[in-house]
C-alpha cells in the first residue's frame, strides 16, 4: 500500500464528536456496489477511551473501518461482531456494530509493536437477538488489515471485492482520519472485466484521490450512482442497571462475599472502559429479594 499511515502535521484542536459516515452506490453500470466508510471521531473515542499509543491507534482505527464495511448488509435489528485475535503481535480486537449506525469497539492491549502487519484469525458474526445467523472466519497470514479484509471476502464469503483501508495520525497520536473502501463485484460482470477495470486504480491511485472521485460522482474513470447514507456513531449499551442486573444474578452468596472481603464492587466496561462502584450499602440492596443462602 502506497499511503502513508501516519500524518506527523499538526492541526487545530478537535470539535465536538461528529458522526461518521457510510455510503452505498453502484459504480461500473451497475454491475458493481461501493461502501465508503469514514469513522475518524469514533476511532478516536476508542483511541482515547482506552489510553491506546499511536501503533496501537492505527491497528483499533483500521479494524474498526474493516468493521463498519462488513456491517454493510445488516438490517433490522441484526448486529454484526467482528473480532481479531493476533498472536505476532499480540492483541485483540473487538466491534459490535448495528443496523441503525451505533457501534462500540475495544482493543488490548494499549501498546503495541509499531508494525501494520499481523498474523492470526478474524472472525465475524451476525446475529440477532440471541440467534445467530452467520459466522465467517478466515486466518490473517502477515497482512495488513486491508488484505486481512480482502481475504476474508474472498474465503468466507466467496465475494470478490477490492478493498483499500487507510487511517492517519496527527503529532498527537489523534485520529484525523480513518476511512475505507470497498468495491463487490455483483452479477452481470465477469470476474476478467471487474479486475480489467478496477485493479489499476484502485491499487495505483492514492486513497486520497479515490475519494476526491468517489465525492465528485466517479470511480475507475466511470460514474458512480448513491444509493444513500448511514449515520455511525460511538454508544456502548452498557449502563448502571445492566451492570446491577449482572451482579444480582451471581446470587446472595457470593454478594454477601463482596461486601465482607472487599466492601464493594467494581465493574469496568471493556468497551467504553466506563466504571460502575457499587458501595456496601448497595450491594446490600442488590441483595434484597434474593433467596436466603441455603
Amino acid at each position: 500500500m502506497s499511503d502513508d499511515a501516519v500524518d506527523d502535521t499538526a492541526g487545530p484542536p478537535i470539535p465536538a464528536r461528529v458522526p461518521g459516515r457510510f455510503a452505498v452506490a453502484l459504480a461500473l453500470g451497475g454491475h458493481a456496489r461501493v461502501m465508503v466508510a469514514t469513522v475518524p471521531d469514533q476511532a478516536d473515542e476508542i483511541r482515547e477511551r482506552h489510553g491506546l499509543d499511536r501503533a496501537a491507534s492505527v491497528l483499533a482505527a483500521e479494524g474498526l473501518v474493516a468493521s463498519v464495511l462488513l456491517s454493510a448488509h445488516i438490517k433490522g435489528e441484526e448486529r454484526m461482531t467482528v473480532q481479531v485475535a493476533s498472536e505476532v503481535p499480540a492483541f485483540s480486537f473487538v466491534a459490535d456494530i448495528d443496523a441503525v449506525g451505533v457501534l462500540r469497539a475495544r482493543f488490548a492491549p494499549a501498546v503495541v509493536m509499531p508494525v501494520k502487519k499481523f498474523t492470526g484469525m478474524l472472525s465475524a458474526m451476525k446475529s440477532l437477538g440471541q440467534r445467530e445467523l452467520y459466522r465467517g472466519v478466515s486466518p490473517v497470514m502477515e497482512e495488513t488489515f486491508e488484505q486481512a479484509l480482502s481475504r476474508f471476502l474472498k474465503q468466507s464469503q466467496q465475494t470478490d471485492a477490492r478493498v483499500r483501508i487507510l487511517c492517519r495520525l496527527d503529532a498527537h497520536a489523534r485520529v484525523r482520519f480513518a476511512a475505507g473502501m470497498l468495491v463487490e463485484r455483483l452479477p452481470g460482470m465477469s470476474a476478467e472485466d471487474f479486475a480489467a477495470a478496477l485493479d489499476a486504480p484502485m491499487a495505483g491511485a492514492s486513497f486520497e484521490t479515490l475519494m476526491r472521485d468517489f465525492a465528485m460522482g466517479e470511480l475507475a474513470g466511470a460514474p458512480v450512482e448513491l444509493l444513500g447514507f448511514q449515520d455511525f456513531v460511538f454508544r456502548c449499551t452498557c449502563s448502571r442497571a445492566r451492570v446491577a442486573s449482572m451482579l444480582r444474578a451471581l446470587g446472595r452468596e457470593e454478594l454477601r462475599e463482596m461486601r465482607e472481603e472487599l466492601g464493594k464492587a467494581e465493574i469496568t466496561c471493556n468497551f467504553c472502559n466506563t466504571k460502575q462502584v457499587f458501595d456496601g450499602p448497595a450491594l446490600d440492596e442488590l441483595m434484597v429479594g434474593l433467596p436466603p443462602l441455603s
